[in-house]
């Protein structure tokens, strides 16, 4: 009886030490915690992440920004809004914008964006997306474009690694000749850390007029208990196709 108990006992310290490894007892083993280090008394969601902490809104966000842009003597001041609705990997996306600068002030195009959601492995998110730019913007020539993209998350630990590419097929005109495509793309890392988030990212960009942008972007986000969150960005050009310096405040809420 007593060989019987010392084997139950070995199997078990080889299951707990091997395979299930849970560092944080949250439930959910080490291989596959996107939030590794939560407290002990939160509730997690099956990626061992905080109710209040999830990454993924369950049903509904929204958000308002203001940007702030600065290239020489040229200024911009823009104040978008986006609502995203959620059902279960799908999720369908509404962004505008109106924009005044020294020169003129306006209504962007309309984005409208459709993302599916897929999961290769427990740890990496991978989203499908496509959508269009309704012709608001108020330009003869201006017409419908139609934009696809791939968007990849990566966790590990307190970070994510982030990363995407998209290509956008314009019909608009100016001068009688039509513009190019656009396309570009960007990587970047994320770390969440005591309600915090802290991103910093790489964006290349190819647009309609042909110019090339390189552009470097910070993010802090300041996440609240019901769902509100805070953020400003900096982004800075490192190339003369690029704004100098854009900075941007926001507040938004997920459910």
């Amino acid at each position: 009886m007593i060989r019987f108990y010392l084997v139950i006992i070995a199997l078990m310290v080889v299951l707990f030490s091997n395979e299930y490894n849970d560092d944080d007892l949250d439930g959910v083993p080490n291989s596959l915690d996107r939030c590794p280090k939560t407290p002990f008394s939160d509730i997690v969601d099956e990626y061992g992440c905080s109710v209040e902490k999830l990454l993924r809104p369950r049903s509904f966000e929204y958000y308002f920004e203001y940007l702030y842009g600065r290239d020489g003597h040229f200024y911009e001041n823009s104040y978008l809004t986006s609502i995203t609705l959620y059902r279960k990997r799908f999720d369908l996306s509404i962004t505008g914008l109106y924009y005044t600068n020294n020169r003129k002030h306006g209504f962007s195009d309309l984005n409208i964006k459709f993302e599916y959601l897929f999961n290769p492995t427990p740890m990496w998110d991978l989203l499908v997306g496509a959508g269009i730019d309704l012709p608001i913007y108020n330009v003869s020539g201006n017409k419908t474009d139609y934009g696809f993209s791939l968007t990849s998350y990566y966790y590990l630990w307190d970070y994510r690694v982030l990363s995407g590419v998209y290509y956008t097929y314009t019909e608009d005109r100016y001068r009688k000749r039509t513009l190019k495509n656009s396309y570009g793309g960007y990587i970047g890392v994320e770390r969440f850390f005591n309600g915090f988030s802290l991103e910093l990212s790489y964006l290349y960009h190819r647009g309609k007029f042909n110019s090339i942008n390189h552009l470097l972007y910070t993010k802090i986000e300041k996440r609240f208990k019901g769902g509100t969150y805070l953020f400003g960005t900096v982004s800075k050009g490192l190339n003369g196709d690029t704004i100098e310096e854009i900075f941007s405040l926001g507040v938004g809420r997920r459910f």
